[in-house]
């Protein structure tokens, strides 16, 4: 008999990934296997206030020294879904060790937090956890990734107006329906996906139709739907029996 306490922790843990673009280690302990994808986007900036702010003439004027922060897309290797990491420069330093011995492309690597929540002194250890197959390396690498740069501009220009980041337009009013057209494209590109893939949509986003869906999730719902179309489109190519009719 499995052991349910661990099952239902498993699931809680996957529950907590859903609906952002972020990874979330949150917890000393908190791990994920993860295939890294695409380039990563460097970006200065200065801690203040809790939080990461991009460093400019104004900080430097005051005095501030910036550090390094490197983002990446990351693909999640139970659900393949796209997510964004963000880490320091000696964590990048270490990615860089293992591309040159093992090719990002080829593995699937641990992610392991070792630190509590807001400690500032946490640390985070990556190792090879898995090799992948050629079908997994093909299907990992067609997957739809976050727009990094586009990504980090949509956030500041969402705290600069006050609303919610991660996509939401600087005029987005709390409550309103995502835009029609867009709506309209997501529903199309759903409809020629199993019904599997348009379940997953709507448990992400916790909707029972798309036009349900909030503005302020809409570009991450479009690029959630973006990476599904690739998920099931290299299963199928995956899937194709070379040896058949």
């Amino acid at each position: 008999m499995p052991n349910m306490w661990e099952m239902t922790a498993a699931m809680a843990k996957q529950h907590e990934q859903q609906g952002g673009a972020w990874l979330k280690l949150a917890n000393d302990g908190d791990t994920a296997v993860v295939v890294f994808l695409g380039e990563p986007h460097p970006r200065e900036v200065v801690f203040l206030d809790n939080k990461f702010v991009p460093f400019d003439e104004k900080l430097k004027a005051q005095g501030q020294k910036p550090s390094l922060r490197v983002a990446l897309n990351v693909a999640v290797y139970d659900t393949r879904e796209v997510k964004v990491m963000e880490q320091a420069v000696t964590f990048f330093n270490t990615l860089m060790e293992l591309r040159a011995k093992y090719g990002l492309e080829k593995w699937a690597f641990e992610v392991k937090r070792r630190g509590a929540a807001k400690d500032t002194k946490t640390t985070y250890s990556i190792l090879p956890d898995r090799q992948l197959t050629q079908e997994e390396m093909a299907a990992f690498q067609s997957l739809q990734q976050h727009d990094l740069p586009k990504l980090y501009a949509a956030e500041a220009a969402a705290a600069a107006s006050g609303t919610s980041p991660a996509g939401a337009s600087s005029n987005a009013k709390a409550g309103e329906p995502v835009d029609v057209k867009l709506a309209q494209a997501m529903a199309t590109a759903l409809k020629g996906l199993p019904r599997e893939a348009v379940d997953r949509f709507l448990q992400k986003f916790g909707v029972q139709r798309i036009r349900d869906l909030p503005a302020s999730k809409g570009e991450l719902a479009r690029a959630f739907v973006d990476s599904l179309v690739a998920e099931y489109s290299a299963e199928s190519v995956a899937d194709v029996d070379p040896f058949g009719p």
